[in-house]
């Protein structure tokens, strides 16, 4: 891991400009790493109610030397028990330095504080890096919790 400048974690940026800019970032890389592309109205979910208080939250990770987004990531319930982390994905010129995990434990954090015992994430088999991550921390296949057609690697964790 390589050294970093200190970042901030925001919530309840499902609406923002900076969250827009940020997905529209990722999309565009999703639609060229992935075999056939990626066309977001194609996913399961796809409108900030789904990731907005009571349903979810959307955070962003700020360089607070910057103010530059560095990442973002969501949590949507799907029930009680289960809530999905979604939409994780960090700027290519800050990959490497150990933001996805503490991204990750902040959103694991918020399925804890819904309740909920368990966190699961959905991921394309392309996504080879995001799927060892997830691995790392203990996660573990699960049954498909959606019919999302990008997505065929399903994991989760009792938390």
């Amino acid at each position: 891991m390589n050294s970093t400048a200190p970042v901030r974690i925001v919530e309840g940026q499902a609406a923002s400009e900076h969250t827009l800019q940020a997905l529209s970032a990722y999309f565009s890389e999703l639609d060229h790493r992935i075999d056939g592309g990626f066309d977001p109205e194609l996913t399961e979910v796809s409108g900030p109610e789904d990731v907005t208080p009571p349903h979810g939250d959307f955070f962003l990770m700020t360089d607070l030397v910057t103010g530059a987004v560095i990442a973002c990531g969501a949590v949507r319930r799907i029930d009680d028990e289960r809530v999905e982390l979604r939409r994780i994905w960090v700027t290519p010129e800050h990959r490497g330095r150990g933001h996805a995990r503490t991204l990750v434990r902040a959103l694991e954090n918020k399925v804890r504080s819904f309740g909920a015992s368990t966190a699961v994430v959905s991921l394309n088999p392309e996504m080879t890096e995001g799927i060892a991550m997830f691995r790392n921390r203990g996660y573990e296949p699960v049954e498909p919790f959606h019919r999302d057609t990008t997505a065929s690697v399903f994991l989760g964790r009792v938390l």
